[in-house]
């Protein structure tokens, strides 16, 4: 993990404390609350106001503009928001390198992190402190992270809900269900993020599913709390521009990264089975959205990646897959929110 004085920052302006005035005599775990953005400044302005209503207090929080400059510093301080600090990298350096520097700088016990592009609702942290405080001291000493649900709109009108699913020790339920992270929903010990070794800066993509696997190994446990407590909004723009090469070689970062330890968990046959097949659906997602949105050169890249890496005698599976999550997709993109909301309910 890197120190706060890290040649790799630039720190435009450190703020002078915290949203409230309570952290000195509360008796609450203080909370640092983090937004990382890139280039994206009218988006991060809707993610900090939603952080800014956030109902928690001692809440601390911190903005890492990652290699940009988009004058959110100045916004900050037109609207009187002085005390929140705001850091800038000096190059962009990726999401994983955005969220060390603010665990290096954090002073808080947990940690929140929330992307430039997602909103919280107001009573977000407060709910998941409050579950994380009911539990006994030596339980919630393993608690390495603290999830909830998302909520995804589309044209203002609620579209789906995404709810957790691991719970408990994530070993166990990572070997029993898959891994299943919800993006700006999770509320992390800091010290287990420390433990751990933060997010890896080598992997382009997959961190969320790597920090996952890191506290899993690490023998920590996730907290479910189902409730949709984070906002998401269904815009293919950003799909659109997302670097097939750089997703796809991330994926296989990621999955030669945790391959012996797959195998360690269900041997050595089936731990290469089980990387080819995570490979097969993350990067299939990644096609689907391509070819929805007319990118049809790069499905096919994505594709032939898939093939290249699972294998011909896979392709029924490959073909299974595909076939399923371009029906997900399809029906998530075209249909009316009504008709999805509707087919949602009858899946369940």
């Amino acid at each position: 993990m890197r120190t706060p004085d890290s040649p790799h920052l630039l720190t435009i302006d450190t703020g002078g404390g915290y949203l409230n005035d309570t952290q000195s005599t509360s008796s609450q775990p203080l909370v640092t609350a983090v937004v990382t953005t890139y280039n994206r400044p009218e988006l991060v302005k809707r993610a900090i106001k939603s952080v800014l209503d956030q109902t928690y207090a001692p809440l601390e929080f911190i903005i890492v503009e990652d290699g940009t400059d988009t004058g959110i510093h100045d916004w900050l301080h037109k609207l009187g928001h002085n005390e929140v600090r705001y850091v800038c990298h000096t190059e962009n350096q990726g999401l994983a390198s955005a969220r060390n520097t603010a665990i290096a700088l954090a002073d808080g016990d947990y940690i929140a992190f929330l992307d430039d592009d997602d909103v919280w609702k107001p009573d977000r942290i407060e709910q998941q402190m409050s579950l994380l405080e009911s539990l006994p001291a030596t339980e919630r000493e393993q608690i390495g992270v603290v999830y909830c649900g998302l909520e995804s709109r589309r044209d203002g009108a609620v579209q789906s809900i995404l709810h957790p699913e691991n719970d408990g020790n994530l070993a166990v339920s990572i070997r029993e269900d898959g891994a299943s992270t919800v993006q700006s929903a999770c509320l992390f010990q800091r010290d287990a993020l420390v433990d751990v070794g933060g997010y890896d800066e080598e992997l382009p993509s997959s961190i969320d599913h790597d920090i996952w696997m890191s506290l899993a190994v690490g023998g920590y446990s996730a907290l479910a709390l189902d409730e949709p407590l984070v906002i998401s909004f269904d815009d293919f723009a950003d799909s659109m521009m997302t670097n097939t090469d750089q997703r796809i070689r991330g994926v296989e970062l990621y999955v030669e990264k945790w391959r012996p330890t797959y195998q360690e968990w269900f041997g050595s046959v089936d731990g290469d089975q089980y990387a080819k097949r995570y490979f097969t659906q993350v990067v299939g997602r990644l096609m689907t959205t391509k070819l929805l949105t007319g990118q049809i050169g790069e499905a096919m890249q994505a594709f032939d990646a898939i093939l290249e890496k699972a294998g011909w005698k896979q392709f029924p599976y490959i073909i299974g897959v595909c076939i399923r999550l371009s029906v997900e997709t399809g029906i998530k993109r075209f249909l009316p929110v009504t008709i999805v909301r509707a087919i949602s309910k009858v899946i369940k």
